[in-house]
């Protein structure tokens, strides 16, 4: 039997997702709750059970999108993933079917899965190959790390460690870490988060979550959010200024976030998502980190299947408009338009 419900926190779901072993922090339904609170879209948890009153042996996050004349639902906002867990293959299969029936009573043009597998699409999906996942092992130590790690990027570490930047770590650095954050994005022409999500972001995990940045003369020049949970230290949200790219910030910035993660004897580091071909991926394959798909899962109520990619005309013009836009503009309206891009 399927249940669905609405926000909020939610124990038994968690005490599922903190033993299934393919779960990620995307799971956890503080990031159901972080969503919830700073976009206020339609946030639901698909609960599978044998009948009712009787364990947890599946879940599904879903979020619905509420985009003009396009709305849709998807497992995994904002780069996150959001694969199927479940404990064998009726449960997935329910869950999987509970989902559809969202998207058509949500009259969503699509619902798109971001799943951890490497199998074909269920019945009833396409798939298609755009994102990947890099992770790196963490299991030796920053020296087996460094070790690991290609010529080229322990030298970038090396030059950018006697550029003498100052690392700073807490949440006192969200609003410099979100001011590198949201000037790099406007100069690839992406709308910003909003401070409320990263605040929510914090208040949900708690001590799980962290912000580092990188100083220099007093002024953030790169930053990241993180999030530990199982054993993984995420890193979704990462940048910095372009000003200062030749002063290697980044590889600065992730060498502090590996000794942290080993130092906390977290035996793995995700760097998150990125699409395939990308030099945002080249940088994490220098670090020696493994890369697995991200299969996009999408059932479309239409005969034509949504191209998810963002190389369409409409998708690029619209990215050399907002880097015309002021900065104050950008900031101001980001958040708005986040909400129907999840």
């Amino acid at each position: 039997m399927i249940e669905i419900r609405e926000g909020g926190r939610c124990p038994e779901w968690d005490a599922y997702v903190d033993r299934a072993p393919r779960a990620t922090c995307y799971h956890a339904s503080a990031w159901t709750e972080i969503v919830d609170r700073a976009y206020r879209v339609q946030t639901l948890r698909v609960v599978s059970r044998r009948c009712a009153g009787a364990p947890i042996r599946g879940v599904l996050p879903l979020f619905v999108a509420p985009r003009p004349f396009a709305r849709y639902v998807t497992t995994g906002p904002f780069g996150s993933y959001g694969p199927v867990l479940a404990d064998h293959p009726g449960a997935a299969a329910e869950l999987l079917d509970a989902a559809r029936a969202v998207t058509l009573r949500s009259r969503a043009r699509y619902l798109h899965i971001k799943s951890l597998d490497d199998g074909p699409a269920p019945d009833g999906f396409a798939r298609q190959d755009l994102w990947v996942r890099a992770t790196l092992p963490l299991d030796g130590g920053p020296g087996a790390v460094w070790s690991g790690m290609r010529k080229g990027a322990r030298a970038a570490v090396r030059q950018a460690k006697r550029n003498g930047f100052e690392p700073r770590r807490g949440r006192d650095e969200l609003e410099p870490f979100y001011d590198v954050l949201a000037e790099n994005m406007h100069r690839k022409g992406s709308p910003i988060y909003g401070v409320p999500f990263f605040r929510a972001l914090l208040d949900a995990f708690g001590p799980r979550a962290d912000v580092v940045t990188l100083h220099e003369d007093g002024r953030a020049v790169a930053g990241a959010l993180t999030i530990a949970f199982r054993g993984v230290l995420y890193v979704p949200f990462a940048s910095s200024r372009a000003a200062y790219f030749p002063k290697r910030p980044n590889n600065h910035l992730y060498w502090e976030i590996i000794e942290s993660a080993c130092a906390s004897g977290l035996p793995t580091l995700d760097f998150g998502s990125s699409m395939r071909g990308t030099s945002t991926l080249a940088f994490k394959r220098h670090w020696g980190a493994r890369v697995e798909p991200i299969a996009s899962y999408v059932y479309a109520r239409r005969t034509s299947e949504p191209d998810l990619g963002p190389s369409s005309a409409a998708v690029q013009r619209g990215v050399e408009l907002w880097k015309k836009l002021p900065r104050g503009v950008v900031d101001a309206v980001g958040p708005w338009v986040c909400r129907f891009m999840l």
